[in-house]
């Protein structure tokens, strides 16, 4: 393993963050000439329920933690997207008291929807890309993306207790 230099680090974080903003206003973009566009919020929560392992659906709770939003904002989004019937809501059969998201068919639907949109606004940009340049470059974002999650799931983690020696008495 080797360590990354700071010269390199400030410029990948100067250009990560160059990216991702050139892309929330082509997003922005598309959300101001198509009323059907998704916000990115939404898109990113039913993405995260398009992948759900467990047909029950899971708890808003879960769904803001992996999105990394706090409760009463995705509680929200949640609500606003199960009236436009793109959620639906059951209770959670572990918890009779809790409620458990999924995605309905039309949530299926729309959420493929946008996707083509999405890739179809991203593939106009990268349409004189080599393919060799968008396989390597689709590598290294699902390595980054990877090395993040797993960096956020061990900050999450519970640091485990300090054991102490016991003497005999």
């Amino acid at each position: 393993m080797h360590t990354t230099t700071p010269a390199v680090a400030v410029h990948l974080q100067e250009t990560l963050g160059r990216v991702f903003g050139q892309f929330a206003k082509m997003i922005a973009r598309r959300q101001a000439t198509d009323p059907q566009a998704m916000s990115r919020t939404d898109y990113s929560l039913l993405g995260v329920l398009e992948h759900c392992p467990h047909d029950a659906g899971i708890r808003i709770s879960k769904l803001a933690a992996a999105l990394g939003h706090d409760l009463s904002t995705i509680s929200r989004r949640v609500s606003h997207l199960e009236r436009q019937d793109l959620l639906e809501r059951a209770p959670d059969p572990s918890d009779g008291r809790a409620y458990t998201v999924c995605l309905s068919p039309a949530g299926r639907t729309a959420l493929h929807d946008e996707r083509i949109a999405r890739t179809g606004l991203l593939g106009a940009i990268l349409v004189d890309w080599p393919e060799a340049d968008l396989v390597e470059l689709d590598r290294l974002l699902t390595r980054l993306s990877d090395d993040l999650a797993t960096d956020a799931e061990a900050a999450h983690r519970p640091s485990p207790l300090p054991t102490t020696a016991r003497t005999a008495s």
